[in-house]
């Protein structure tokens, strides 16, 4: 059967998606107690096709660089888009974890902002979220507070996190292939989808088996599920992250001086969309007067 390059992507970016459903449903059978013979089947058809999966290396990111696949670089993007956010919430836990919940450092670099919206947001949204908070980590009070020692474990996060960002940008501008290069990368994209589809059914047929004493269980694991193509344009709310009011009273070598809180102020500002002002509502004519029934038989 002729296999198109788009529909071998799917096989070769499902199974991905497939084999971490079988990891998950794993995980869960071993918590209960008996199946023996159901734990082997899900462990042989977690490691088949993790060990059919182990050829692929790196073919992900480079088919993104052929311009057929163009439109699954959104998909690729989002999933880039989700690694920066969980590098960003790694970032925000490891403050948390060496200085506290009320860290004026960590208020600083999150304020309100609402990291679930961020995972949701579109491209120009992103990009201004990945901005703003770039700048945060750059200014003067930033750099002061994380080159003490009690934030050395934080640094490699702060690494992580632009590394990250710069990950997600540059899925949306890949080096281009030489025509050569772009025969072979077809060639292997497909020949490894071939591969994949004898595992992945024999993974997906040894999972239905495993989990049939467990009811409801292979459906609610979305392992016999097809990929599903999710889009969201929720703008992202990018709001002060730190003002006057929220700086602790007294002093504190913690806090930033009054030049880096103006310089975060500003930032702050640079990003907030203005509200619009609001719109007059016209006042209702008063209702007429009803007349007295007297009044009316008189005239009458």
């Amino acid at each position: 059967m002729t296999m198109t390059l788009a529909e071998a992507f799917d096989v070769v970016a499902w199974s991905q998606t497939l084999l971490e459903r079988l990891e998950a449903a794993q995980s869960e059978l071993s918590k209960k107690q008996g199946l023996k013979d159901e734990k082997g089947w899900l462990m042989l058809a977690t490691d088949r096709l993790a060990a059919a999966r182990s050829e692929l290396g790196d073919l992900n990111e480079r088919a993104m660089r052929l311009p057929e696949l163009e439109g699954a670089r959104e998909e690729h993007a989002r999933a880039l888009q989700g690694s920066c956010v969980d590098a960003i919430e790694r970032l925000q836990a490891g403050i948390t974890f060496v200085s506290g919940t009320r860290a004026p450092l960590l208020e600083a670099l999150f304020g309100k902002v609402k990291l679930p919206q961020a995972r949701r947001a579109d491209r120009e949204d992103f990009e201004r979220f990945c901005a703003d908070f770039e700048k945060k980590l750059g200014s003067g009070y930033c750099k002061r507070m994380l080159a003490e020692s009690s934030f050395t474990p934080v640094v490699p996060v702060v690494e992580q996190v632009r590394q990250s960002v710069a990950a997600w940008r540059a899925g949306f501008t890949p080096a281009p292939l030489t025509p050569q290069e772009e025969l072979a990368l077809r060639d292997e994209i497909i020949g490894h989808a071939r591969r994949l589809e004898l595992p992945m059914r024999q993974a997906r047929l040894l999972a239905e088996a495993a989990l049939a004493p467990i009811r409801n269980a292979y459906e609610d694991s979305g392992i016999g599920q097809k990929p599903k193509r999710r889009k969201s344009s929720e703008p992202l709310e990018v709001e002060p992250q730190f003002t006057a009011e929220s700086t602790p009273a007294g002093p504190d070598p913690d806090a930033p001086t009054a030049a880096e809180l103006a310089e975060l102020s500003s930032e702050a500002e640079a990003v907030a969309a203005p509200e619009a002002p609001p719109t007059p509502t016209p006042e209702a004519p008063p209702a007429p007067k009803r007349r007295a029934k007297k009044a009316a038989q008189a005239e009458a």
